[in-house]
């Protein structure tokens, strides 16, 4: 059995923060067709989960619109045109929290929503965190808060918290063996 599909035509329905393209799209099995609306993202993101010296996680507090939530969250953002992830992560991390890292480890990248966009989720854990200065974009109003690492571990795996991307990457640190208690 075939599983693929093929593009037959594509246009942008929406050019704004998140480009929306329909493509029409051709089964290689049996021939049908579908319109299949997507998120065009490029670049993909980082998430970054750093560590100060007493072993506590460095996290954001942020409003989140389409949740209608305030939402805790580690450090992260998009990609930008000829950056590479693990640079993104530095620029991130101390846009978002006035710190600088200083060993940064890559932890892999995942698909957060693989049925809306080929956007891609790369994990990074940082270590030896230094003094830097914050620059927060036009649209950020975040509290930088600092949460003993265990703890966060276990509010993850008691289901309090819904970010993807912190949920995978403390999770994958842990399972590793990155994180002490």
């Amino acid at each position: 059995m075939n599983l693929e599909w093929d593009v037959i035509a594509s246009k942008l329905a929406w050019r704004g923060r998140f480009p929306v393209v329909i493509d029409r799209l051709r089964a290689r099995e049996d021939g049908r067709e579908m319109d299949y609306t997507y998120l065009k993202l490029s670049g993909g993101a980082v998430t970054v989960l750093g560590l100060d010296d007493d072993n506590r996680a460095i996290c954001v507090r942020q409003y989140r619109h389409p949740t209608g939530q305030v939402m805790l969250e580690l450090p992260a953002g998009h990609v930008d045109r000829n950056e590479s992830p693990a640079a993104c992560a530095h620029r991130e991390f101390e846009e978002e929290t006035g710190l600088c890292i200083g060993d940064l480890q890559d932890l892999g990248s995942f698909l957060p929503v693989p049925a809306l966009s080929g956007f891609r989720m790369h994990m990074f854990i940082g270590r030896n965190l230094s003094q830097g200065q914050a620059a927060l974009d036009e649209s950020e109003i975040l509290e930088v808060v600092r949460i003993p690492i265990h703890e966060l571990r276990q509010r993850i795996l008691d289901d309090q918290y819904d970010h993807a991307g912190m949920i995978n990457t403390v999770l994958i640190a842990w399972q590793r063996g990155l994180l002490s208690e």
